[in-house]
């Protein structure tokens, strides 16, 4: 007898499809996406203009990225393709030569590996989500995973609009 195993992407987007609230949303989407590739912690912070505004945040251990904060987009190049162009990005204090305001911000936050994606809703970046991880890489796999998840929540927040 074979068990059936349920991919996490599926799991993942029933989550979110049980969800009414945006706050219920962007929750949920922090926590899946932060337990399926085995991260450290999740940030979703949302667009407004060349700003990032953090509004959840999920974490597995003591360390979280510190909600409340706000970045201008266009001093972090990666943050900016990723936002503009809507291609998932990592980068890792593990790699020979991070991006540096992109590295110097993950050391200041304590993480050694960063994968950003789009969430994008009502054909735009909506909001930006933030992986963050210890000992390890983010690879392509895992940014389709997280890209996958982020698209779900991206589409399911266009219910919620006015």
């Amino acid at each position: 007898m074979t068990e059936h195993v349920i991919d996490p992407v599926e799991r993942a987007v029933a989550a979110l499809q049980r969800e009414t609230t945006v706050r219920g949303l962007l929750d949920t989407a922090s926590r899946e996406i932060t337990e399926t590739l085995e991260a450290s912690a999740c940030m979703i912070s949302r667009v407004v203009g060349d700003l990032l505004v953090s509004l959840v945040e999920f974490s597995r251990g003591e360390r979280a990225p510190d909600i409340g904060h706000e970045y201008l987009i266009s001093d972090y190049p990666l943050t900016h393709e990723v936002i503009t162009a809507g291609q998932p990005r990592a980068v890792s204090l593990l790699d020979d030569d991070p991006e540096p305001t992109e590295a110097e911000l993950l050391e200041k936050l304590g993480f050694e590996s960063l994968l950003m994606v789009c969430m994008p809703s009502g054909g735009s970046c909506w909001g930006l989500v933030e992986v963050y991880g210890e000992g390890t890489r983010f690879d392509d796999a895992q940014a389709g995973i997280a890209n996958s998840i982020a698209l779900e929540a991206g589409r399911r927040l266009e219910r919620f609009a006015p």
